[in-house]
């Protein structure tokens, strides 16, 4: 017979017993005989230390779970030979190995404790084989959600590791690994990325790409993504690790059906499932639960792992006569590996507490809800992200049940720790992981919304939590960014400064490389997603560094009693909350919350619009339609103004902080039947959020030195109609400002360029006349949207909307990479312009103000890019403008502000005097002002 390793006869161990009992003794005695030298090579592997996570991110991956009786065998076939203390130590540790591959882990568990206890006692605490026990240890504990205990023994192990063996070695990257996924089960994201990160650095030294322990490590990382609703880069990790582990040597027997291959496919699939591509992830699904049923591994955690997450993706399929039994089979497998104290466990009753809800079936889904709430709490934690979602969820039942004040304890505590989790995750994180971690948080305060709804009728004070917790969150995204911007360019650190304009670099290389087709960055060997990654990794290092900014983030809390102090006699708050309509699920439907703050107020009044779907369609349509026919409107006011103006009696200036629909419309143009305009009835001004009130009330007048860039009538040489108003615009406004002292800068023609308007400094007024435009997704055909790939602009707001400047006829598909100027400044290179310290951005131009709008966080587009860019305020248009009355508009603007400082009455008088020229909305209506 072929001599067998120790690696074939496991194999043979944990697939079959077809031969005798004692042929397989005289193999493991014969095994049990090998040199020291050879046993120690294998005791000191990594490949039993590797924790690998499973699809639902919380506990270690699980093979077949066997029968004790081939350990049990490999201890009764020892040769008892007199041994060292050191050998006797190293065959217990082996022991364990052996029970714990073939999925014995109370043995393995057992085994290791007595070999811990053994080296103790007889001073072997030196020895390498201690600090691989005590590694293994602290992966046992991970395994059983004994995070406290797991935790002692990985921090042991990784400072030994790192004092015997230093931080370039396996042992090291073994215990940085579990160090991670303690990190991750204790809710620390960022500690467990980098924790992740440098231990994949070491892996690829040690190992290489085409190594089993790289592709264990890429699909732990893909987990950690997951969990933190980075759903793309999981999915582009555990791609890599299904790569890594087909090329990874592989164990005797071993082929495409392995437990080694199913893990990682079984990963793939959940990663398909939170990506949305339910037909394929069930495709996945059913091909490895096939292969654990006619092998009949159905005992085991990795079964039960597949179970839980095919049950949840036939919630999500509708396939609700699947569902329960799938979620039962999954909790009793788990329960009878680890018994009920486990997170796996909770995890499973708790889906189908969820299951048991959705389906009516109230008490039972109180029952398993209360249970895996109260394992949650008392394995992972109060502060723990999953023992969070079990409190919300059994808010959600006792809503649903009709119990409201006993909802309401659960929900609030929800909804306040993930404001807390927002000030723990979101300092180092980049833009783009900031978006993705708050899509996951961002439905939590919509459900809320959704019960103050229901419950204010007998709890009016749930208003005042709907108000803070808008004001908390509400243009979360782009207040985020700013901070850092402002931070790092406050900071005299010259290094951080230097990345800063690093940073900058790259998104503008990425800019000119959006221009390309497939097929050119193909040609040039240009790899867009690696250089995405590479800025958004500058990104994240310059969050890290700003302190500044996490310390201005995590003390911001601003009550809603704090804004309505700063309320004059006659002044009113209008925050507008898009609501999206939550039942047993969130449904398709919208609402609108207006909530209305006035001085001493000690509860927002609100008024509820329930038709959201007709706001954001028919009657938007309808506006849009009567604005450009400059016909008649009768409805608009009944629907987006009649049931909110009752709220504002007594009041004239309105700051209006929009949302959803609400930032496509001008309220000014919204006319009462038989009566005037909004706009010569209250003064409206428009603010991003609530919480700008405080910046407005606090802002004291500039003694910065006046200075303007003007920029207009670009030479198009052809590219798009040339607009000569805007010569007479810009001229006009340059003689104006120059009357008030203003030092001004003159940009036409051939001079207005794109590579002039990113070279500006923050000129305290910048003026821009030109075309603007934005693509809507149904506009985007061919392959070219105005200079940038339709691809990249599919995936990218801010790649569809920007100015037309000179030189903008150059043929796009021969852009010159090493160029800054294509004659078009798209608002993702906008968003890079310097402009701290402009207290006034002017787009008069078309549809500067349009973009994606998304609920909380405005429009994405021209308006969110300039704002991101550091303007103070903002006049943009919301459709095609008139020429002619357009430079009226502006002249009469700068007149008035020249002569009377305040930009906003300055602007309304502007509207009001083109009223007496142009009395239709769509000549004196196009442009809003943001802020004041």
């Amino acid at each position: 017979m072929k001599h067998l390793n120790l690696t074939s006869l496991i194999f043979l161990l944990t697939t079959s017993f077809v031969y005798s009992q004692s042929w397989l003794e005289k193999t493991l005695k014969k095994e049990a005989s090998k040199t020291s030298d050879e046993q120690t090579l294998k005791l000191d592997s990594i490949d039993f230390d590797f924790a690998m996570s499973v699809n639902e991110g919380t506990s270690l991956f699980d093979i077949a779970q066997k029968d004790e009786k081939g350990a049990r065998i490999w201890k009764l076939a020892k040769d008892e030979t007199t041994k060292t203390k050191v050998d006797e130590a190293r065959e217990k540790l082996r022991d364990a190995t052996i029970q714990y591959e073939v999925r014995s882990f109370k043995l393995a568990q057992e085994t290791l404790l007595d070999a811990k206890a053994f080296m103790e006692t007889n001073s072997l605490t030196n020895e390498i084989i201690y600090l691989r026990c005590i590694t293994s240890l602290g992966v046992m504990g991970l395994f059983q959600g004994k995070n406290i205990e797991a935790e002692q023994y990985i921090s042991y192990a990784l400072d030994q590791s790192n004092q015997v063996l230093g931080q370039q070695s396996a042992a090291y990257a073994t215990n940085l690994n579990s160090q991670a996924k303690l990190n991750q089960l204790n809710g620390k994201y960022n500690e467990a990325e980098k924790d992740f990160d440098e231990a994949t650095q070491i892996i690829t030294k040690v190992f290489g790409e085409q190594s089993t322990q790289f592709a264990i490590i890429l699909n732990n990382k893909a987990m950690l993504y997951q969990a933190m609703g980075r759903y793309p880069e999981a999915i582009d990790l555990m791609k890599r690790s299904v790569v890594a582990i087909d090329a990874a040597p592989k164990k005797t027997g071993q082929g495409k059906k392995s437990f080694d291959s199913r893990k990682f496919l079984s990963n793939l699939a959940s990663a398909y499932q939170l990506s949305g591509n339910l037909p394929e992830s069930e495709k996945q699904f059913l091909v490895i639960k096939d292969i654990f049923e006619n092998r009949l591994q159905k005992g085991n955690p990795e079964y039960a792992g597949l179970l839980n997450q095919l049950g949840i993706l036939y919630i999500q399929m509708g396939k609700m006569d699947q569902v329960e039994a799938l979620l039962k089979k999954s909790a009793e497998v788990y329960k009878s590996n680890f018994k009920e104290d486990n997170p796996s466990f909770a995890k499973t009753q708790n889906y189908l507490g969820n299951f048991y809800r959705m389906q009516g079936r109230l008490a039972d889904s109180e029952m398993l809800l209360l249970k895996a709430a109260d394992i949650r709490k008392r394995i992972l934690g109060e502060g723990h992200p999953d023992y969070i979602k079990s409190v919300e969820n059994l808010g959600i039942l006792y809503w649903k049940k009709g119990d409201l004040a006993k909802a309401y304890p659960f929900l609030h505590e929800a909804a306040d720790k993930s404001l807390d989790f927002i000030t723990s995750y979101f300092p180092p994180m980049s833009e783009a992981e900031k978006t993705k971690y708050w899509d996951i948080l961002q439905p939590r305060f919509q459900r809320f919304y959704n019960y103050a709804l229901d419950a204010t009728a007998t709890n009016p004070d749930l208003l005042k939590d709907v108000f803070n917790y808008q004001i908390a969150t509400k243009a979360l995204l782009l207040n985020s960014t700013n901070k850092i911007k402002k931070s790092i360019l406050a900071s005299g650190d010259q290094s951080l400064i230097n990345d800063y304009v690093l940073w900058i670099t790259q998104k503008e290389t990425l800019s000119r490389y959006y221009s390309l087709s497939k097929e050119e960055l193909q040609q040039q060997k240009i790899d867009l997603q690696v250089l995405e990654k590479q800025a958004n990794a500058t990104e994240r290092s310059l969050s890290q560094r700003s302190s500044d900014f996490s310390q201005q983030f995590s003390e911001e809390k601003i009550d809603f009693s704090q804004v309505g102090s700063l309320l004059g006699d006659t002044e009113a708050l209008l925050e507008i909350i898009r609501v999206r309509t939550y039942d047993k699920d969130f449904t398709n439907d919208s609402k609108y919350v207006a909530l209305v703050l006035t001085k001493g107020l000690s509860i927002p009044k609100m008024v509820l619009l329930d038709n959201g779907n007709q706001l954001e369609t028919r009657y938007a349509k309808f506006y849009n339609n009567s604005i450009q026919q400059k016909s008649a409107d009768d409805y608009s006011y009944d629907q987006y103004w009649a049931r909110i103006e009752p709220l504002l009696v007594g009041k004239k200036t309105i700051y209006l902080s929009p949302d959803g629909v609400y930032n496509q419309i001008n309220v000014n143009t919204l006319k009462k039947k038989e009566s005037d305009f909004v706009l010569n009835r209250f003064d409206v001004v428009v603010i991003g959020s609530s919480k700008d009130l405080i910046v407005i009330k606090k802002k004291k007048p500039l003694t910065a030195k006046k200075d303007a860039f003007l920029l207009g009538f670009p030479d198009y040489a052809g590219a798009a109609v040339p607009l000569p108003g805007t010569k007479v615009e810009i001229e006009g406004i340059n003689k104006i400002l120059m009357a008030a002292g203003y030092k001004t800068t003159l940009r036409q023609q051939q001079a207005a360029t794109e590579t002039v308007l990113k070279s500006v400094k923050g000129p305290l007024v910048m003026h821009i006349a030109t075309h603007g435009y934005f693509l809507a997704d149904t506009d985007l055909q061919g392959g070219d949207a105005l200079g940038v790939n339709s691809e990249s602009a599919k995936n990218n707001p801010l790649l569809r909307s920007g100015l037309i400047l000179a030189g903008a006829n150059k043929n796009t598909t021969d852009v010159d990479l090493a160029s800054n100027d294509n004659g078009i400044l798209t608002a993702y290179e906008a968003m890079n312009l310097s402009l701290d310290g402009t207290d006034l951005i002017v787009l008069s131009a078309c549809e500067t103000g349009l973009g994606d709008v998304r609920a909380g966080e405005g429009v994405y587009g021209l308006q969110r890019a300039f704002l991101v860019a550091g303007a103070n305020a903002l006049v943009m248009s919301l459709w095609k403008v008139d020429d002619a009355a357009t430079q009226q508009l502006m002249t009469n603007f700068y007149t008035n502000w020249t002569k009377g400082g305040n930009k906003a009455k300055a602007f309304k008088q502007a509207q009001l005097q083109l009223m007496t020229k142009y009395k239709d909305p769509y000549y004196w209506g196009a442009f809003v002002m943001m802020g004041m």
